[in-house]
């Protein structure tokens, strides 16, 4: 057991273990929990958990726990990610709004990213006819961004998570990775090595 925190995540675990009877989790899998789940507080956990305790008839896997205090974290400070549909409302209001004169305003750098990368001019000039094609296109590139936004998220909360030691050794072992991977030079005769 490396901290006091992981020590914590086990005792706080341990009780809900008995709201799971079929589980087949044991000491040896809630000390790996509570090496994944050390990025979270204790009071995610217990929030979490206690959420998980209504919806799910196993024992919750990390990914549940975490996504979970996601979402809790998303409910209590109102910064829920708006789904597809929604964001394609929002860049419409704000085609019919902005349009090409004013700069236009969204509710998340995800929303303004989307409708950009479709390109603003073209949202604003969109003919009725390419409406369906451009809010499928709009979707996708959401989902995309979103996708991309979690997945750095979550990479920052490892490295966050963990030892400095670590850190260090994945970035010396990707620095001299690249320093291997370096192309050989041209040969004066314009062929490579």
């Amino acid at each position: 057991m490396n901290n006091e925190h992981e020590a914590k995540i086990i005792m706080t675990l341990t009780p809900y273990l008995m709201a799971f009877p079929q589980s087949k989790m044991n000491e040896g899998s809630l000390l790996v929990y509570a090496k994944a789940l050390s990025s979270l507080s204790i009071a995610e956990i217990e929030a979490s958990m206690l959420k998980l305790m209504r919806t799910n008839r196993f024992f919750p896997s990390v990914a549940d726990i975490f996504e979970q205090a996601n979402n809790i974290d998303q409910f209590l400070n109102k910064s829920a990610q708006k789904s597809s549909d929604e964001a394609w409302s929002e860049v419409m209001k704000e085609v019919h709004s902005a349009f090409i004169y004013r700069k236009p305003k969204f509710s998340s750098k995800e929303v303004e990213r989307a409708a950009l990368n479709m390109g603003w001019t073209s949202l604003c000039n969109l003919e009725t006819d390419a409406m369906n094609t451009a809010r499928s296109q709009f979707m996708r590139i959401y989902d995309s961004i979103i996708n991309r936004s979690r997945n750095e998220k979550t990479n920052q909360d490892i490295i966050n998570a963990l030892p400095s030691k670590t850190v260090n050794e994945l970035v010396t072992g990707i620095s001299n990775k690249f320093m291997l991977e370096k192309p050989k030079e041209d040969k004066k005769d314009g062929s490579k090595e």
